[in-house]
């Protein structure tokens, strides 16, 4: 229905019709409540008399108005007023690009600013989940400003697959087959058209992707890439016409080319899989004053005559002077190479806590961010910035192992606390589950075919994993079997072998390990290094890898996927998990390298006893990264988990001033809690290349290591009942996160369910007289004390702490509770008379330069026997870089560091 001049709709009255087409018709018209000039795209009658379109429409409206971008003219509102529903935009003055493309080529200076901000307008959509559908050169305007608007993002989803075609080349198209079942529609303008949308097959990123390449095509060209008589004809030229690539103009930078030839790429999978590498790859062309230079000095260069004109003699000359002439405009003109710029990024002395699995740094791909972890979260950092922020939607997550999407947009990273995978925009938000991973990831890599690649063992879960980069289950790529372990992967260009580290004997031993190659379609498995891991394919064609604490480089022949050439030392001392191997090092796309000195993983701790006087005194154990301090039943021995390069568990004792290594053991052993007798120490541990279960051993070293459980999920002991006939463990499902289990020492030892709910519950203590269990929890929105009967827990539950509370520990007497807050050691006195009951609280120890928490939310204290001293873990002054144990102080960064790979291991 064509609405005249005068006409309104609601607040809004038309001026004048802007044009028409398969969507509908727009015309100009002005906002009378806001006193602005607006577009109204009026509905087409058969989507107006459809109900249930029209109220899918309104559905998709609301996402497509959560869009706000200046390169994106943004969607105001649906009019409902009267029989012509009709879409409030943007009005956006100005020619089209189509117009633009009409007058003929547009030159590189001109063209590509605005191809850059077209991407920058899709990469900002996509990582909405919004896909335009529709790109063409009549969907993009051009303001006299330069400034560039997209038209109609996602309309052609919201209007649906019901539309008839208009123009053969240039409207939305559908196939007839399958109306009612909806299968097999073809949506989009039929030029620009990705060959997977001309096939009837789902849209997505990749396709516009393709339109995009199309468009700046044209705009480079100034004609239309895929032309025909009809729409099949077009349709065809789509699926199997290839681009005349000829047709660039000859000044055409490299990038540009190669951006191009990856945009229309038919198949999917080879297709540029981000727009943001669009921008990127704009980015990196030849600076547009140079260009500019190089073509005004072509077109100004005086005619020579032709060759068959001139004497043999003179030809030589005339040859000499052009070659002596053209090396130098060459010389000239070239861009001088960038420097190598070194810096580092001081980690103020408040996030230096860290987690110890996964690598922690990571580099986006342009180069423009850096992200690390401290204090169970995620830090950002922008270059141009002078401080890091914490990244919003990770706080308290115990983040690990980060790494970015292929645009930058999205940082990926494992958490420990929803034992998932996840990710988070770069500008923070809600972090949002990929897939559910109960046990940390050994290492991760976000491909440019948008899939996830990870390493994994444990959980019903083992080798090579991917998942869509969406999020979804998970695929098996690589099966390992255990106790063999398949870490940092990644999916070699053109996505047919999958590059990882193979451990065969498990966590922490990696310099023995072997780096590999299989072939996804045969898994045939080449071994291409011999010790090392963590290797990673730079575009540059190298292998990086670390050995040790030092990163190596060998060239790597993409083809024949073998080793080119011997491997070259490029720098000394990095860190890396001594769990996972992750290497804590990262390389852009752009060349920019990151990492950490190996200066040691954590901050160093010192144990002092607070008496209740206040006074202060400091033990004789060394400094060094201590975690869940545990007195013995008798008082004399301290039982520390030693949480930095040895991973074990350590004893202090009191008496004679000597600390005595318990366990041996490579893997990871900690968690450790003393049997009422004094004589034995249950701890957890991943030896035997197996996820953390329970073990024991005798106190003073004697004897062997004796296993408890088996099981795939993570354990870890709390406590161990006064009779000493039940531990108490903690154990990480991907279900149900954190519950606590029973486990009988006596009999057939087997494991019984205690309290398992949805939420966390962790560092259970049972009181002396055996009638009461304390723990926390997070079911009330955050972590609190509770008390439940024990053993029957079921008949009653008490919450002990309402503002913050966590690590409770009972007096010897069993007539105080003492648990950790922010501000320091809470007791609280309780009657266990036949009904628990809550006194009085008061702060004991003030949390003032002493540890409140730590990143595996253990216990970060203890009471003497007598109640009277309280053993406290205090941050080391004394700790620095040059401490072998000492914590994050800086990430070091070099910029434009390929320059310097490539002169140290030049390519064969």
């Amino acid at each position: 229905m064509a609405l005249k001049p005068g006409t309104t709709l609601g607040v809004y009255e038309v001026l004048s019709a802007i044009g028409a087409g398969g969507m509908g018709e727009v015309y100009k018209a002005r906002d009378t409540k806001l006193d602005r000039d607006v577009a109204l795209k009026i509905l087409p009658d058969a989507f107006v008399n459809d109900p249930e379109r029209l109220a899918r429409f309104q559905r998709e409206a609301k996402v497509l108005a959560s869009l706000n971008h200046p390169n994106i003219a943004a969607i105001y509102g649906l009019e409902e007023s009267g029989d012509s529903p009709a879409l409030v935009l943007e009005y956006v003055p100005g020619p089209t690009l189509q117009d633009r493309i009409a007058k003929g080529p547009i030159p590189l200076d001109e063209a590509l600013p605005i191809a850059r901000q077209i991407a920058e307008a899709l990469e900002t959509a996509h990582e909405q989940g919004i896909i335009h559908r529709d790109l063409k050169p009549a969907n993009v305007k051009v303001k006299d400003d330069g400034t560039v608007k997209v038209l109609d993002f996602g309309l052609a989803k919201a209007l649906g697959p019901d539309l008839s075609d208009l123009d053969a080349a240039n409207s939305p198209t559908m196939t007839m087959t399958a109306a009612a079942t909806k299968m097999g529609v073809i949506m989009g303008t039929a030029a620009y058209m990705s060959p997977e949308q001309a096939a009837g097959k789902p849209a997505d990123r990749r396709s516009d992707n393709w339109a995009y390449g199309v468009v700046l095509w044209e705009m480079l060209t100034g004609r239309q890439l895929f032309t025909g008589e009809s729409v099949s004809h077009v349709l065809a030229a789509v699926l199997k016409t290839d681009p005349d690539w000829q047709a660039l103009p000859g000044e055409t930078p490299l990038s540009v080319r190669r951006l191009l030839r990856r945009c229309l790429e038919r198949s999917p999978k080879k297709r540029l899989p981000d727009a943001a590498m669009a921008r990127l790859e704009i980015d990196e062309a030849d600076d547009l004053s140079e260009v500019a230079a190089a073509t005004a000095a072509t077109a100004s260069a005086p005619q020579q005559p032709a060759l068959w004109q001139r004497p043999e003699a003179a030809l030589a000359i005339g040859l000499g002077i052009a070659l002596v002439a053209g090396l130098g405009v060459w010389s000239l003109t070239r861009p001088a190479p960038a420097p190598i710029l070194r810096t580092s990024i001081v980690v103020p002395q408040t996030q230096r806590r860290t987690g110890t699995d996964g690598r922690r740094v990571a580099v986006s791909p342009a180069g423009t961010h850096v992200v690390y972890v401290a204090d169970a979260q995620l830090y950002l950092r922008a270059l141009d910035e002078l401080e890091a922020q914490p990244l919003s939607g990770t706080e308290g997550s115990i983040a690990a192992t980060p790494f970015f999407s292929p645009g930058g947009q999205s940082i990926g990273f494992w958490s420990e606390r929803d034992l998932a995978l996840q990710k988070v925009a770069l500008s923070g938000g809600a972090a949002v589950t990929l897939a559910e991973v109960a046990t940390a990831p050994y290492g991760a890599n976000w491909g440019e075919d948008d899939t996830i690649t990870f390493g994994i063992r444990g959980q019903n879960m083992q080798g090579v994993l991917q998942v869509a980069g969406a999020g979804g289950a998970p695929d098996v790529l690589v099966s390992i079997e255990p106790p063999n372990i398949a870490a940092h992967p990644q999916i070699l260009p053109g996505g047919k072998a999958v590059l990882y580290t193979l451990a065969p004997g498990g966590p922490t031993q990696w310099d023995t390990a072997q780096i590999v190659v299989e072939r996804l379609a045969t898994h045939e498995r080449t071994v291409v290094i011999e010790g090392g891991s963590d290797a990673r394919y730079l575009p540059t064609g190298h292998l990086v890898y670390a050995l040790g604490g030092t990163l190596l480089a060998v060239t790597f022949d993409l083809d024949q996927l073998a080793v080119t050439g011997s491997p070259v030392t490029l720098v000394e001392g990095v860190s890396r998990s001594a769990f996972t191997g992750d290497a804590n090092v990262d390389v852009s796309a752009t060349g920019t390298l990151v990492y950490l000195a190996d200066e040691g993983a954590r901050d160093l701790s010192v144990l002092e006893w607070v008496h209740r006087d206040g006074t202060v005194e400091a033990l004789a154990a060394p400094p060094r990264y201590y975690t869940i301090p545990s007195l013995s039943p008798d008082g004399t021995r301290v039982l520390l988990d030693a949480d930095d390069r040895s991973d074990d568990l350590w004893i202090w004792d009191l008496s004679g001033n000597r600390l005595t290594r318990l366990t041996f053991d490579p893997g990871y052993d900690d968690y450790g809690v003393w049997t009422p007798d004094g004589q034995r120490v249950v701890f957890s541990s991943s030896r035997d290349a197996s996820v953390q279960n329970l073990y024991w051993r005798m106190a003073d070293g004697s004897g062997t290591v004796e296993r408890l459980t088996e099981s795939a999920n993570r354990q870890m002991p709390t406590t161990v009942s006064p009779d000493g006939t039940h531990v108490i463990f903690q154990q990480n499902t991907v279900d149900t996160r954190s519950d606590l289990l029973i486990l009988s020492l006596d009999g057939d030892r087997g494991a019984q369910p205690l309290i398992a709910t949805t939420y966390n519950e962790l560092n259970a203590e049972i009181s002396p007289d055996g009638r009461w269990l304390a723990y926390e929890s997070d079911a009330s929105g955050q972590f609190e004390v509770w008390v439940q009967p024990f053993p029957d827990v079921d008949t009653g539950l008490w919450q002990i702490s309402t503002t913050g509370g966590t690590q409770p520990a009972w007096a010897s007497d069993g007539r105080k509770l003492f648990y950790m807050t922010e501000a320091g050691v809470i007791e609280l006195t309780v009657g266990t008379g036949e009904v628990f009951e809550v006194g009085i609280a008061a702060l004991v120890v003030s949390a003032e330069n002493y540890e409140t928490s730590v990143d595996n939310g253990s216990r970060t204290y203890d009471i003497t026997p007598d109640g009277q001293r309280f053993l406290m873990l205090k941050q080391s002054a004394s700790a620095g870089a040059d401490d072998p144990f000492a914590g994050l102080t800086q990430i070091h960064v070099i910029q434009n560091w390929t320059q310097e790979l490539l002169e140290r291991v030049p390519m064969p």
